[in-house]
C-alpha cells in the first residue's frame, strides 16, 4: 500500500523510529510524534502503557510487537489517529472492537490475528469509511 501514511511520512518531520527503544524508554518519545513506528520491536502493553499523551498522532506501526489488547485501550485515547499496523500481535477480538472509538481511523492492517468476522463487522459499522487489511 504505497499511500499508506506510514511509509509517506517516513522522511517527514514527525515521523519517530522507536523500534530499538525498550519498554522503559517510551515515556521519552516526543508527545508531538505524527508517525509512530515500532514494528519488529519488543515492546509489550508495559511500554505502551508508558507512551506519552499523543496528541498529533496520525499513524502507528505496531507489527509483530509483543502488544495485546491491553494496549488496544491506550492506543483508543489517540483520537487523531488515522491508520494502524497491527499484524501479527496477540490481540483479540475484545481489543480489535475498541478501533470503533477511534472516529478518524481510515486504515487498519491486522494480517496474521485471530480476529473474526463478528468482530470486524462490529467495527465497520461504527466506522464504514474504514479501509483495511487482513
Amino acid at each position: 500500500m504505497s499511500d499508506a501514511l506510514v511509509f509517506r511520512l517516513r522522511n517527514e518531520e514527525g515521523y519517530f523510529d522507536a523500534t530499538e527503544l525498550e519498554d522503559s524508554e517510551l515515556s521519552k518519545i516526543p508527545s508531538d510524534v505524527v508517525c509512530l513506528n515500532l514494528e519488529n520491536s519488543t515492546i509489550t502493553d508495559d511500554g505502551i502503557l508508558k507512551l506519552p499523551f499523543l496528541s498529533k498522532v496520525r499513524c502507528i506501526d505496531l507489527d509483530s510487537t509483543l502488544i495485546s489488547d491491553k494496549s488496544m485501550e491506550i492506543i483508543t485515547k489517540f483520537k487523531t489517529l488515522e491508520e494502524l499496523w497491527i499484524e501479527d500481535v496477540k490481540v483479540t477480538d475484545e481489543g480489535f472492537k475498541l478501533l470503533a472509538l477511534l472516529p478518524n481511523l481510515r486504515y487498519v492492517s491486522f494480517w496474521d490475528t485471530e480476529i473474526s468476522d463478528e468482530a470486524y463487522n462490529h467495527v465497520i459499522g461504527k466506522l464504514p469509511h474504514l479501509r483495511t487489511a487482513g
